[in-house]
């Protein structure tokens, strides 16, 4: 990784206690596993951005 950049995140308790069990399971920090996830999650939404050229990133939001 060439550079790091902190980022305060607030998470629903079930979110926060599954990150805690995936780190303890992996032998990983937690850091390490929200990493693992947002980078699985990219990819997944890549892979179905390109299948027939539909671009997922258009019109496809999530709000919380």
């Amino acid at each position: 990784m060439k550079s790091r950049k902190p980022m305060q995140l607030r998470l629903p308790q079930e979110l926060k206690e599954w990150i805690k069990a995936e780190s303890d399971r992996n032998g990983n920090s937690q850091n390490s596993e929200v990493i693992r996830a947002i980078r699985a999650a990219k990819d997944r939404r890549s892979t179905l951005g390109s299948v027939g050229n539909i671009n997922m990133d258009q019109g496809d939001s999530v709000r919380c």
